[in-house]
């Protein structure tokens, strides 16, 4: 096996890796996505906003749901 063999194969490896890291965290954006406005919807999801060295921050509360009491 040359080394221009095991190159070609890291750099395959490399590629189909990054690619489904990339599919994985859109798949899992758009689900955060969706959860928060369901939060939001029912009224679980509570947000402030405030001044934190010059930058606007936010702080987020998520009720507990009453089936996880």
């Amino acid at each position: 096996m040359s080394i221009d063999l095991v190159m070609l194969l890291i750099a395959a490896l490399c590629a189909a890796g990054g690619a489904a890291s990339w599919w994985y965290g859109e798949q899992q954006y758009g689900k955060g996505i969706l959860d928060g406005i369901q939060m939001h919807n029912s009224g679980r999801l509570k947000y402030t906003t405030y001044e934190e060295d010059g930058q606007t921050m936010i702080n987020i509360k998520i009720d507990e749901l009453e089936d996880e009491e």
